[in-house]
């Protein structure tokens, strides 16, 4: 099974230390960011230094990044652009296409939050919302937004509960994710 991790799941895997490798075998799971994902990962502030290297830990290995094949964007850095060169990356699908379109007219924006971050507003989670489109997408992002229209569209979107989850183990909280992703699968 392909899963995909919002960003916030991090701090809760971290926060419970969570091994992902042990509880999700990659002959059962198939762990992946989005590029923007891993734009957000590289952002993530150096006075959380410990998650970053929580996260870094199982990038590249664990996890993987789903990157799409596409021509560059010349207004963007080589080291900020949002799809791979030539001979990497993935293509994406003409459904793939129709929903990141549709969410972009909805929520895009070329609006940062700080002008020192990567990513414009909603652009990560835009992203996110295509990727359920096939596979599943783990968040704590439950407000209105792309998540939660791409969930109406018949998204495999599992909004985790932070209420629910606050007080679970590391073992508990893996068993949550793995119910929950059991749920969408039927």
């Amino acid at each position: 099974m392909n899963i995909f991790i919002d960003h916030n799941i991090w701090d809760q895997l971290f926060k419970r230390n969570v091994d992902l490798d042990a509880h999700f075998p990659k002959d059962k799971y198939s762990l992946y960011v989005t590029r923007q994902g891993s734009f957000e990962i590289r952002q993530t502030p150096d006075t959380k230094a410990k998650l970053k290297e929580y996260i870094n830990t199982y990038i590249k290995g664990t996890v993987q990044e789903d990157s799409l094949f596409g021509f560059g964007n010349p207004n963007l850095p080589s080291n900020e652009q949002r799809v791979s060169g030539f001979g990497m990356g993935r293509f994406s699908s003409i459904e793939e296409n129709e929903i990141r379109a549709k969410l972009a007219r909805k929520y895009g924006s070329t609006k940062k939050r700080k002008s020192t971050q990567i990513l414009y507003q909603q652009e990560a989670d835009i992203e996110l919302a295509v990727r359920s489109i096939n596979h599943p997408i783990i968040t704590l992002d439950v407000k209105a937004g792309p998540l939660k229209d791409a969930k109406d569209l018949g998204g495999k979107v599992v909004f985790i509960n932070l209420s629910e989850i606050d007080s679970l183990s590391g073992e508990q909280f893996v068993e949550y994710i793995q119910n929950r992703l059991a749920e969408i699968k039927t």
